[in-house]
């Protein structure tokens, strides 16, 4: 064995088996059981740490009822606004679409490739028509909000793509 493993035995059979306190510790034990618990100082810590608690779950089911009861906007405040910003973006998307139509630089409805895009530009204005007479009734429908504008922007964009596409040559077959 080491020098360093030798000393540790020796001071481990150095050490006494079992340690007795300097003082007698059971009289003070025996004082401590025998106070009443409300002249302990946690006492009163306790009964403030309870009260705060009691009194933060009472405002906050006061608030939270007066909230349910009595809300702060009713639905005829917030419906109004929204039909009226659902006539502002209609109006502003038909406008977008005559100004796309006045600007047509090619003539793409009349071939073969614009008829696909038509029907899927005629059935997208037929969807966002019923999509806006649904909003009307229910203007607070966050989804149905999200489809209405997808539809319309997706008929700009059919639009656009339109302008891409190979013009028609009205004399296309005609004899020279």
């Amino acid at each position: 064995m080491s020098h360093s493993q030798d000393k540790l035995q020796q001071l481990i059979a150095q050490t006494p088996n079992t340690l007795t306190p300097e003082r007698e510790l059971w009289t003070d034990i025996e004082k401590q059981l025998d106070k009443p618990e409300y002249n302990q100082p946690n006492h009163w810590r306790r009964v403030a740490v309870a009260s705060v608690v009691l009194l933060c779950a009472v405002i906050g089911t006061t608030l939270w009822n007066n909230s349910a009861i009595t809300p702060t906007y009713t639905a005829q405040t917030v419906t109004v606004p929204l039909l009226t910003t659902l006539a502002d973006i209609k109006r502003e998307h038909e406008q977008q679409v005559a100004l796309l139509e006045q600007s047509q630089k090619v003539n793409w409805q009349s071939t073969e490739l614009g008829l696909p895009l038509n029907k899927g530009i005629e059935q997208l204005r037929k969807a966002a028509e019923k999509i806006y007479q649904t909003l009307k009734k229910t203007p607070n429908d966050k989804e149905l909000w999200q489809l209405w504008l997808w539809t319309q922007q997706r008929e700009i964009e059919l639009l656009q793509q339109g302008q891409k596409l190979p013009a028609a040559d009205k004399n296309q077959g005609a004899l020279i």
